[in-house]
């Protein structure tokens, strides 16, 4: 009968309008973040470093602009949104240098969980680009928001992969390990060989 087929049209449409929903705002839960508060000068490790490892650090800081866009582009690390030049070591090049000789430096530098949220247990700085000095990974764990630690990056460049004039850039991410999720700067560190 058309009574029964309207009365059925009628509760379908009544059955799917309960089941609309309505679309709601979903805020993003805060992500973790991270700062370089400071820097400081490069260590050479050894005497013999000592006598050939310059360090110029005009080039320390905040990297931006222009240099920042093609920085993390290159590095497909967008993510990040911020990068960090912690310095570039110069080294001699040419019968002041020996041939293959290795240059152990330390990098020493605070960083700062500028974020609302504790970094995850799983965070570590890892290498991300360019000659990894000896240096691929440094598991951090988690550190709670507005805390700071110093790290230390133990690297060692060898004088066969410097070049005279050339800035060879190193790069390493603070990363999330257990989803591959990048929250802080881009941190580098570059190298450059000169003539004494």
């Amino acid at each position: 009968s058309a009574d029964g087929e309207a009365v059925e049209d009628e509760a379908k449409e009544q059955a799917k309008e309960e089941t609309m929903v309505e679309p709601q705002h979903i805020e993003a839960l805060p992500r973790p973040s991270a700062c370089v508060l400071r820097c400081e000068p490069f260590t050479a490790a050894t005497e013999a470093a000592q006598a050939v490892l310059f360090e110029d650090d005009s080039v320390r800081g905040a990297i931006a602009g222009d240099k920042l866009q093609a920085l993390l582009h290159g590095l497909s690390a967008a993510a990040a949104g911020a990068a960090f030049c912690l310095g570039r070591a110069a080294l001699p090049m040419g019968a002041a240098a020996a041939e293959d000789a290795s240059v152990p430096f330390s990098v020493s530098f605070v960083l700062q969980n500028d974020g609302a949220v504790a970094w995850p247990t799983s965070a570590a700085l890892v290498h991300i680009a360019g000659d990894d000095f000896g240096f691929p990974m440094l598991e951090l764990g988690p550190l709670g928001a507005g805390e700071a630690a110093q790290l230390v990056m133990d690297l060692t460049v060898r004088s066969r992969n410097v070049r005279h004039g050339l800035v060879a850039r190193s790069a390493w991410a603070l990363l999330d390990t257990a989803n591959g999720e990048i929250f802080g700067p881009v941190l580098t560190v570059e190298v450059v060989g000169f003539s004494p």
